[in-house]
This record gives structure tokens, C-alpha cells and sequence, in this order.
């Protein structure tokens, strides 16, 4: 027998038995669930750290089950364990049938009692999760990202999640009843809406001064106007499902506006419908307000047969002081037939009478050479005196093609001696 071998490891486990507990617990953050139960077997020392510990990931395939049902039975049994708060729960229930369901609401009701924090739900299945009126219980909730499920009406006295500072929901249908608090919330930094549904009744006007990040992607129902009070906003991406002809009720709102309300923003994603509609089809050269933060510029599905939606990206070019990198993506498949209006727009110089300084960076997606985008590049090499790179992406030309396109773009005049074209 291995005396001295056994004595080492004995050695070992006191010294690891004796890290800190927030270091332990990292440990334990970093494997596997299975894994991460296991240890409670390695010494008596041991067998409470894991079902102590704070943060839980259930995830199908860090679990060995034979049948789907397994899956919600080990979940129950790891709940059952579990002593102290769980400030962390982490769960994919894509294969957790609706049947299953009752059991995932006790699970939410047991983590409302034990202190819950962060709470991200996972669903790639086909049925939506209707989430139970618990989940109002759980008022020390800071972090609440949910993907396919259902906010249903609170049922009797229920609390509001006054600790929110993230909150990021994927596909997730509300009910007219539903309360609006989780929008309220004092402290909310991050706001992000992927494709939600059932928005209209909801008011968002009491949104929280201190909202930093929102990214509203293709849902229903969501006004625009009601984050204008959100001053603090830095990053924003605005995409609308579908062409519209409003932003909300009330005053409309324009470039000129979102920028006054939002004086901080540095990082803006639009789509070219709300560029559109923001610039209220009117043509100027430049907006009456200065955007001195933004930095970033990405504009998605713009159309180059658009006068509105070019003017008002030189627009927004020349009202930008310190923008350094712009990024459009072009509608697919782009429309190559030239608009007789667009092409002399974009050949009128004095369009560019003044030189924009700042900006180092252009890319552009889904380029296919046609007269109106060639133009305008011809425009931006001229007039940028900064520029670094000019880079192209569109994996559908010939290599046929790209040789002609570069041949007629290496030959414009540019503002930049250091201004690289890379297709």
C-alpha cells in the first residue's frame, strides 16, 4: 500500500479545502454540472461545498439522462439538496416537454425564496414557457434573460423587480394584463427586445434614467418615443419588423430629435427603415444639432436607389464630429439599376463641400459594384482625410467582377494617403 501517495493526496485536498469560498466556488463555476456534483464524494469536507454552492447551470448536455423526463427529475433533485441561496440559475428546457412545465414553476417558486440574482432561461422548442406569477416574487432579481416564453398576468398580490439592471428577452409574447414594472425598474442599465410580441399595451414612459444599452430587434408593438427621456443612452440598435409610417404617437420624431434626447449615444445600429423615417424624407446636408459621441455607425438593409436614405448618411456623416467607423449592409439582393436622382445627387461635389475628419473605417456588405455604390465610395475617399480602410464583402461576385471593380476604385482621388481598398 501506497502510504506516502495517500498522504499527498490528503495534502492536497487540505489545501484546496482550505481556499476561499468565493474561489472554490469558482471552481465549481467552471465545470460541468455532473462533474461539479462529483466532488461531494472527494472527502467529508467536501460533501457540503456542492450543494451549497450559489450557481446552477442545467443544461441537457452536460447532464446523462435516458429520457427527456430524467432531465426535470435530476433538476428536482438538485433543488431538493441544495442548501443556502442560489443567486445564479442557468436552464435550458428546448427539450423539456410541456407536460414538464408544472415542474419548471415549482422550480421558479423555490428560487424566488432562496435569494435569485441572475435567472436565464433557454428555449428552443416549440412550445412557449408560460412563466408562472413567481417570478414577480423574485425582488433581489438583477439579470433576467428569457428566450420563447410567456409573461402571464400576475395573479394577487404580487412584488416588481425594483433591482433590475439587465433584462434581455428573445421572442417572448406578453398578455394584455401583464405589469409593465419589469420596464420601470430604477436601476435598469441594459434593455434588449429580440422579436417580442403583445407590446402595445405596455408602458414604457416611466423607463429608467440610468438605461445605458437597448437594442429593440424586430418586435410588435414597441414605441420608440417612450425612451426618449433615457438620456444616459450610449448603444442603441433599432430594427423594425416590417416598413412602417410612424415611430409612435404623439410628436414625431426625427434625427435631429433622437439625438438631442439621446446626447450621449457613441454606438448606433438602424435599419434603413428607421433611417427613413427619422430623416421624414427630407434632404439636408447636415442636422441642426452636433452628435459629438457617436463613434460607431452601422446602418443595415439601406437601399441604393434610396435619395432619402443617402442623404441622410452623408448627413449623419457630416453632423458627426468624431464618428470613426461606419458599416453599411446592403439590402439582398441589392437593386443595381441606377435612380437617375440618386446618381446626380451623388455626383454633385458641393454635396461634400466639407471634409469629414474623423472617420478611419468603411465597410460594406453584400457591394456588388453598382453605379450608385461606386459613387458613393468615390465620395468618401475623397472627402475623408483620416481614412484608413475601405473593405468590401460580398461572397456572390465573380472574381471576373472584382478585378473591374478594383481597377475603377484604385483610381479615385483620395483625401488619404494611408486609405487601403480591400476586397
Amino acid at each position: 500500500m501506497d502510504i506516502s501517495g495517500n498522504s499527498k493526496r490528503r495534502a492536497m485536498d487540505d489545501k484546496l479545502i482550505n481556499l476561499p469560498m468565493d474561489v472554490l466556488n469558482c471552481i465549481l463555476d467552471h465545470l460541468p454540472i455532473r462533474d461539479a456534483a462529483r466532488t461531494s464524494v472527494l472527502s467529508r469536507k467536501w460533501r457540503y461545498i456542492w450543494a451549497g454552492h450559489p450557481n446552477l447551470v442545467l443544461d441537457p448536455k452536460n447532464i446523462v439522462t435516458v429520457t427527456k423526463n430524467d432531465f426535470v427529475g435530476i433538476g428536482n433533485e438538485i433543488l431538493l439538496q441544495h442548501i443556502g441561496p442560489i443567486l445564479t440559475f442557468h436552464v435550458d428546457i428546448s427539450d423539456v416537454h410541456m407536460s414538464q412545465y408544472p415542474n419548471i414553476d415549482r422550480w421558479i417558486l423555490y428560487l424566488s425564496r432562496n435569494g435569485l440574482r441572475k435567472l436565464r432561461m433557454k428555449n428552443s422548442g416549440v412550445s412557449l414557457y408560460a412563466l408562472p406569477s413567481y417570478i414577480f416574487l423574485c425582488e433581489e432579481l438583477k439579470h433576467l434573460a428569457l428566450t420563447k416564453c410567456i409573461f402571464k398576468p400576475p395573479c394577487g398580490t404580487t412584488g416588481s423587480f425594483h433591482s433590475l439592471k439587465q433584462i434581455s428577452l428573445n421572442q417572448v409574447a406578453f398578455k394584455p394584463e401583464v405589469s409593465a414594472s419589469i420596464f420601470t425598474a430604477s436601476k435598469l442599465e441594459t434593455l434588449c427586445l429580440v422579436k417580442c410580441s403583445g407590446m402595445d399595451h405596455l408602458n414604457f414612459d416611466g423607463c429608467s434614467p440610468s438605461l445605458s444599452s437597448l437594442v429593440l430587434y424586430m418586435n410588435h408593438g414597441v414605441k420608440l418615443r417612450c425612451f426618449m427621456n433615457c438620456k444616459s443612452i450610449t448603444s442603441a440598435k433599432l430594427v423594425l419588423p416590417m416598413e412602417v409610417n410612424y415611430l409612435g404617437l404623439g410628436k414625431r420624431i426625427n434625427l435631429a430629435s433622437l439625438f438631442e434626447h439621446w446626447p450621449l449615444i457613441s454606438n448606433l445600429f438602424l435599419d434603413g427603415y428607421h433611417l427613413k423615417l427619422l430623416a421624414a424624407d427630407s434632404i439636408t446636408s447636415a442636422l441642426p444639432v452636433k452628435v459629438d459621441h457617436l463613434r460607431d455607425l452601422t446602418l443595415y438593409g439601406i437601399s441604393f436607389t434610396d435619395l432619402v436614405q443617402l442623404s441622410s448618411i452623408l448627413c449623419l456623416l457630416h453632423s458627426s464630429p468624431r464618428v470613426h467607423s461606419l458599416e453599411i449592409r446592403m439590402n439582398v439582393p441589392t437593386v443595381t439599376a441606377g435612380n437617375s436622382l440618386v446618381l446626380q445627387y451623388l455626383q454633385e461635389r458641393s454635396r461634400m463641400s466639407e471634409e469629414i475628419n474623423s472617420l478611419q473605417a468603411l465597410n460594406m456588405r453584400y457591394f456588388q459594384g453598382s453605379r450608385a455604390e461606386m459613387l458613393f465610395v468615390k465620395l468618401i475617399l475623397a472627402c475623408c482625410p483620416a481614412l484608413e480602410r475601405v473593405s468590401f464583402v460580398d461572397k456572390r461576385v465573380e472574381a471576373s467582377e472584382v478585378c473591374n471593380i478594383l481597377k475603377e476604385l484604385v483610381v479615385f482621388p483620395r483625401a488619404s494617403r494611408k486609405a487601403q481598398i480591400i476586397f
